[in-house]
């Protein structure tokens, strides 16, 4: 016998929002997306960093957000954020995961 296992009510299709100040920031999270964001995080340099997160959150909020002058900390924070958004889980839950 076949049984049917209906996960429809698991299945999102809203996307992850940070919202920084007044502003709220959608985070792409499709599979695609959260892939090719840690491969260019994890390439380790100023430049594929910042491609990860204009990946993730688009180039005008990279823009608004002055991603490039934020300081060491608050770019930290960003990056955490983003993470936890992309994962589903809360910011307190990706910042235990990842050492500082």
């Amino acid at each position: 016998m076949n049984k049917i296992i209906n996960i429809t009510d698991k299945l999102s299709t809203e996307k992850p929002k940070l919202k920084v100040g007044e502003k709220v920031y959608a985070v792409e999270d499709s599979m695609a997306t959260v892939m090719k964001f840690e491969e260019l995080a994890s390439a380790g340099t100023t430049t594929k960093i910042l491609e990860a997160i204009e990946l993730a959150l688009g180039k005008e909020a990279v823009e608004e957000l002055d991603v490039k002058s934020l300081s060491i900390g608050n770019f930290k924070v960003i990056m955490t954020a983003i993470l936890a958004a992309m994962q589903g889980i809360d910011y307190d839950e990706a910042e235990a995961r990842f050492p500082k």
